[in-house]
């Protein structure tokens, strides 16, 4: 990221209008928003663009007065952010009185002596008439009346900081796309995803806690290793559908399942003490079908007293169940130990690699005329002839295989071509995707 790129930090207290507003500036649904207090745990943060101006923008929690263990937590990472903070949106609901903990949010903002903007959101409610009158009490010069849902909001924003903030950067070179790979983490709550993220970004950026479903929003931070840079998100943990009963877990379903669809490589982490599930095994498959690149973590793999019984009756169940990724690779390790870092980030490049290899068509037709003599017992069916086959796309490698016949080619005959360019070119544990077309005969009369 841009060093000299400004930094505006959205605060205030719960359910005023903090994650619609971030939302809204930066033209889609990013966050979770919803009427239960404290729906936001962790910070958000991207770039946004208005017009020509850009700058980072930071989602935070509602800032609050209940000292429990998780929401000193939470306050404590509100406070971070503040401290790197540019500009601050306060955000209040002007649609009624102000409470304790707009009160002490405001004392902890105002002592930073930072450059603060009175955000008064849910002007267009009724009962706003009665309590603007609230605004004054800050004695802020630089405020806007808003409804954060609203278009009409951010005209009235960007004038507010057009002539604070960076201009447009210039766009991301070629080689800094190749070299950048979105990295998606899931699996059920619980299980480690959000001490794995940590280990990964090389600090705490995501709340943990032992209760189940502390992380509800997906997070996204960029880390660096070696000549890559990282867009690394933490999902919340995927349960069950019948298993999922509130609004709020079928929002953070939602988007643990769009992370997935738009990453390079999803990260699947499964506890070892209980064991790979039925709903991990669906999850694997959503992701392979998905067509993206996959790495099976076994985490608290410390924990585990039986290790290589454990591993050997692991590593059998999953080439059992994940015939149409076969060689999918396994980790076994602690999200604990700084030393499983390395470990995860290897195994990441090698999967990206592999991910985006393209073979010539010339190499492929050499070899795919040969694999019909040595096959063995597999035998083509009837008069079934293929002539041709091509690597037409990467991400994830995908051909398309022209035969001779109107008749649909055998389930078995597919899967066997597939496991053979799986072994040949060196893509194990990568989903491949075949096209089968027919060639039409020449000489056949019209």
């Amino acid at each position: 990221m841009n060093s000299l790129i400004t930094n505006i930090v959205i605060v205030g207290r719960s359910n005023v209008g903090k994650s619609t507003l971030y939302n809204r500036l930066l033209g889609k649904k990013e966050a979770i928003t919803g009427e239960e207090n404290g729906l936001t745990r962790d910070y958000q943060s991207q770039i946004c663009t208005l017009n020509d101006i850009e700058f980072n923008l930071i989602d935070t929690a509602g800032y609050n007065l209940n000292q429990n263990e998780l929401n000193k937590k939470i306050n404590n990472n509100i406070k971070s952010q503040i401290s790197k903070a540019d500009i601050i949106f306060f955000v209040v609901d002007i649609s009624t009185s102000l409470t304790s903990e707009d009160t002490a949010c405001w004392e902890l903002i105002r002592r930073k002596r930072k450059n603060i903007i009175l955000i008064a959101n849910k002007a267009e409610l009724k009962t706003a008439k009665d309590y603007e009158h609230q605004i004054n009490e800050f004695g802020v010069e630089e405020y806007a009346k808003i409804t954060a849902f609203s278009k009409n909001s951010i005209p009235l924003i960007y004038d507010l900081i057009k002539h604070k903030t960076s201009k447009k950067a210039c766009k991301q070179t070629n080689k800094e796309k190749e070299n950048t790979i979105r990295i998606t983490i899931v699996g059920q709550p619980n299980v480690g995803k959000s001490t794995l993220y940590n280990l990964l970004y090389g600090e705490n950026r995501v709340i943990t806690a032992p209760i189940s479903g502390t992380t509800r929003d997906s997070i996204m931070s960029n880390m660096f290793y070696k000549d890559y840079k990282f867009e690394l998100i933490d999902t919340a943990g995927l349960r069950r559908k019948n298993k999922i009963s509130i609004n709020i877990e079928i929002a953070s379903a939602y988007y643990s399942r769009k992370e997935i669809r738009y990453a390079n490589c999803v990260v699947l982490v499964i506890d070892s003490l209980k064991g790979i599930s039925s709903q991990d095994i669906a999850l694997a498959n959503y992701i392979i079908q998905e067509g993206r690149s996959i790495l099976l973590i076994f985490n608290k793999w410390d924990l585990i007293s039986n290790k290589n019984d454990m591993q050997r009756k692991t590593i059998s169940k999953i080439e059992e169940v994940f015939f149409d990724a076969k060689g999918i690779n396994t980790l076994f390790m602690s999200s604990k130990e700084e030393e499983s870092k390395v470990k995860v980030c290897k195994a990441i490049i090698e999967l990206y690699k592999k991910w985006n290899k393209k073979i010539s068509t010339s190499e492929l037709n050499r070899w795919f005329s040969s694999i019909w003599e040595i096959s063995g017992n597999q035998k083509m069916p009837g008069s079934l002839k293929f002539k041709y086959i091509s690597q037409n796309k990467i991400r994830p490698p995908t051909f398309s295989i022209y035969h001779n016949k109107n008749s649909k080619v055998p389930k078995v005959t597919k899967r066997y071509i597939v496991n053979r360019i799986r072994e040949k070119f060196g893509f194990e544990g990568i989903p491949i995707r075949i096209n089968l077309r027919t060639s039409k005969n020449p000489f056949q009369k019209k």
